[in-house]
């Protein structure tokens, strides 16, 4: 887990917003690699072991349920190269900077949009096997709730896995004005968000004002011969 990365982090439990205290029993490069997160207001801990912090003992269990058995099942539906290039277009991932989130199956394409999109951070939730917390990429196990402060991400893509009720409104109130988040076709689109465009597969929206937003389009990524 990144040093920084965890000033945009927030507990999960039902109270007032607060920031999380970070004990690092091993520190590599500026990574978290054992310690614990801490919460000031209610006294729960988060531990992080070989760098990947679990929020899931926080709140009832849900989407992360036992994530180490049910990520070696994960069928892929593109591989990570063309997830990754479905993400970045999508989540409009242009221009450097600020923190994207890849939950579930998009994950597999973590390190493939930290190759293409540069300066950013990342961090992957219930990731699929083999990924490793270090550089700009943290991982991080969740139940139903994210534990992400409000207005700190530019961008987010949820599987079927995780676009539940609870995390699509964690991620409308994650997203920084014109944040994009991603979502599953078959997931109801947020009041909060307008929708810029849809295919089969998936839908991707915005927090910008219904001024800014022109109407909705088909998805079409263009990928690589």
């Amino acid at each position: 887990m990144f040093l920084e990365l965890v000033d945009s982090l927030r507990c999960v439990r039902s109270h007032e917003d607060s920031w999380l205290v970070a004990r690092a029993d091993e520190l590599v490069a500026r990574h978290i690699v054992s310690g614990e997160l801490g919460c000031p207001v209610c006294g729960a801990r988060y531990p992080v072991s070989e760098g990947v912090v679990d929020f899931r003992e926080g709140a009832a269990r849900g989407a992360g349920d036992d994530v180490e058995d049910s990520s070696t099942r994960v069928e892929l539906s593109s591989t990570p190269d063309d997830l990754a290039l479905r993400a970045a277009a999508l989540l409009g991932l242009v221009e450097p900077g600020g923190i994207v989130v890849l939950a579930g199956e998009w994950s597999a394409a973590a390190n493939e949009v930290l190759e293409m999109v540069g300066e950013i951070q990342l961090l992957a939730l219930d990731y699929v096997p083999r990924l490793e917390s270090g550089g700009a990429l943290s991982l991080a196990r969740i139940a139903d709730v994210l534990p992400l402060a409000a207005g700190s991400v530019r961008g987010i893509a949820l599987d079927a896995a995780h676009a539940t009720p609870s995390l699509l409104a964690g991620a409308v109130r994650a997203l920084a004005p014109q944040g994009r988040l991603i979502a599953p076709a078959s997931a109801l689109l947020p009041q909060a968000l307008m929708e810029l465009a849809r295919d089969d597969e998936h839908w991707v929206a915005t927090v910008a004002a219904q001024s800014n937003v022109s109407a909705p389009v088909s998805i079409g990524v263009r990928r690589s011969p």
